[in-house]
């Protein structure tokens, strides 16, 4: 399985022990390298993180999830290529969705994700042709 977690995700996960963004952290392997998924990222998703994560806790505890995300989990990184690039700039004239959204959106389809998991999946969900579920749905769907 090819699996997208949104920024919110990995920022939520690490805040509450035991919500469900923290158990599909445990379940990919993010605590402990047992990797059941293969976690696809790239430069926009990490530089997410640090910039909620410097915001919320500081710059030390965002890099150590972007250090966990490199280390623990089976990464696959979508690099922004030209054609990444011409792609967004089509979605940004369109206003199909939010400017912020929109490297997440490609990272996931150009990795050609299987599932794209966010509390905010409806911004997404409405142009995406891959499975789009909140935190709640996946572990509904795949870890029960």
């Amino acid at each position: 399985m090819k699996l997208f977690l949104d920024t919110n995700v990995y920022i939520i996960g690490q805040q509450i022990p035991d919500s469900p963004e923290d158990k599909i952290l445990q379940w990919i392997g993010y605590y402990d390298g047992q990797c059941n998924a293969k976690t696809i990222i790239s430069q926009e998703l990490i530089n997410q993180i640090l910039r909620v994560g410097k915001r919320l806790q500081g710059k030390d505890w965002a890099a150590k999830i972007v250090t966990r995300i490199w280390v623990n989990l089976d990464c696959l990184f979508i690099p922004e290529t030209e054609q990444v690039l011409i792609e967004a700039k089509q979605i940004l004239a369109n206003k199909t969705i939010p400017r912020e959204d929109i490297f997440i959106y490609l990272t996931a389809k150009y990795a050609e994700a299987d599932s794209f998991v966010s509390s905010n999946r409806e911004l997404i969900r409405q142009i995406a042709d891959f499975e789009c579920l909140t935190p709640e749905n996946f572990i509904q769907k795949y870890l029960c």
